[in-house]
């Protein structure tokens, strides 16, 4: 039986392989992820196939590396319903999120009689749930920094409010579907629950999502808005960053609205504010993601104003201020407006316009006072009456706006084997099992070769050892 089954999976592998190549794919037997009705494996793009595609040449030139993701959903295995209905929705959702860093990218897509390929974006450094449980154990204590956990989520909720501006709605948002690429970046995944909604206020009545992060109004069988049960999520999502911790472990939902918030572990009251925004049992009181954005958390700290110098492009910019000088500093401030070209050279706009009002530029044929006995001399410094010398007035520099900080994310130690929390919940009976369309990318390490028997039977020796060399990590 076992040597049954070892030919027929050899032979699956073998028809994956042709169909990848054909279409300019070479497929590896590093497999990354699997699902329900899907399986992810390591794959490379051939550059013939980067000379044709647009998205792969635009994409991956900027990665150095031709690696993808190659997602195989196996008709056979899937229910008609998946196949015609929800793969053709995540689908759509990703082309309509293209071209944003926050979402991973479809790079192509093609099929056979009896399998569909998706060529997504390789996320090399697994998901946010495994990021959370590495750096808790490291650390040793639960959850991120507050810092990193500001960095992370601000990339989080620009990527969904860029799915909610196309029309999308995700409906599956949790830590698992929120990716991690080599510098750290967030990837918004798996929009095989995504929707299109083109009037926001339209009510959804789909049960969809994981337990742990779906919003009440969905798991009590209600209609629901797609916007406002996200809104949900996500502060499940920053709930779990700060504490390495789930908010709610009651799986009846009808409990959850008798029970309090709390925090056992110490959090600032501002990513606490945040989170009891977010976290309402009415999906009208939710903090809508505009002002989400604009939290006071999310905002980059005050205490670092001090620290910034300006520069000096911000002292010599004459375009937001323009002081007001008396004696003879007015007189030369006067003189260098009347000359062409002064303005220009000293603030870098030409045509420079004052707070009292605009200075029309002189016509070409009139000619300065000061050129005609000679040229341009500094005036004398000003005199008290009483014969003593006045120190010149010096303008205040401009104010210097705060400027985002961007950290370079560290590489993340090795993942604990004991997870602080898992939200892999089992679903109510009486309600059909989601599909986890695309599965959570796993980091190439270092693993053992597949055996290559059944396939390098059948095709050349230099391209079996391409496709099941096990990739290394650099």
């Amino acid at each position: 039986m076992s040597g049954r089954r070892a030919r027929v999976s050899g032979k699956s592998i073998d028809e994956r392989a042709m169909e990848c190549r054909e279409n300019g794919y070479l497929l590896s037997a590093k497999r990354i992820g699997s699902g329900a009705f899907s399986k992810v494996y390591l794959g490379y793009a051939t550059p013939n196939k980067i000379c044709q595609n647009y998205r792969l040449a635009n994409d991956l030139r900027s990665k150095n590396h031709n690696m993808v993701a190659i997602k195989i959903i196996s008709i056979n295995d899937a229910p008609p319903e998946y196949s015609n209905k929800f793969l053709h929705r995540e689908i759509y959702a990703l082309n309509a999120t293209y071209r944003h860093p926050g979402v991973i990218q479809l790079y192509d897509v093609f099929r056979s009689p009896l399998r569909f390929y998706l060529v997504l974006e390789l996320a090399l450094r697994g998901d946010l749930l495994e990021h959370i449980n590495s750096v808790s154990h490291s650390k040793g204590s639960p959850g991120l920094s507050e810092d990193e956990a500001r960095r992370v989520f601000k990339q989080i909720v620009n990527a969904v409010m860029h799915c909610h501006n196309s029309h999308i709605v995700h409906r599956d948002l949790k830590c698992e579907n929120i990716l991690l690429d080599e510098q750290g970046f967030v990837k918004l995944t798996d929009f095989g629950f995504a929707n299109h909604s083109s009037d926001r206020r339209a009510l959804m009545n789909t049960f969809c999502g994981s337990v742990a992060y779906t919003a009440p109004e969905i798991l009590l069988s209600r209609k629901y808005n797609g916007e406002q049960a996200d809104l949900w999520s996500l502060g499940v999502i920053l709930f779990a960053m700060v504490t390495g911790k789930l908010p709610y472990q009651e799986k009846h939902p009808k409990k959850l609205q008798q029970q309090d918030l709390t925090f056992q572990t110490a959090v600032s009251s501002g990513v606490q504010d945040l989170i009891r925004k977010l976290l309402q049992w009415q999906p009208s009181c939710r903090l809508p993601l505009s002002q989400v954005n604009t939290h006071h958390w999310l905002l980059p700290p005050t205490n670092l104003l001090h620290k910034l110098r300006p520069t000096k492009s911000d002292i010599t910019s004459r375009s937001h201020e323009c002081p007001i000088r008396s004696g003879a500093s007015a007189r030369q401030h006067k003189d260098d407006e009347e000359l062409p070209g002064m303005a220009l050279s000293r603030g870098g706009v030409k045509g420079h316009s004052c707070h009292s009002g605009h200075v029309p530029p002189p016509s070409p044929t009139r000619r300065h006072p000061s050129l005609r006995n000679g040229p341009l001399r500094a005036p004398p410094p000003p005199s008290s009456p009483d014969g003593g010398r006045v120190e010149p007035s010096h303008p205040k520099p401009p104010h210097v706006t705060t400027c985002r900080l961007l950290l370079r994310p560290t590489q993340p130690p090795s993942v604990s084997p004991t997870r602080l929390f898992v939200s892999r919940y089992p679903r109510p009976p009486s309600q059909p099992r989601p599909f986890h369309n695309l599965p959570n990318f796993r980091k190439p390490g270092s693993a053992k070769e597949a055996r290559s028997r059944g396939l390098a039977g059948k095709m050349d020796d230099g391209y079996a050892k391409n496709c099941l060399r096990t990739p290394s990590t650099g």
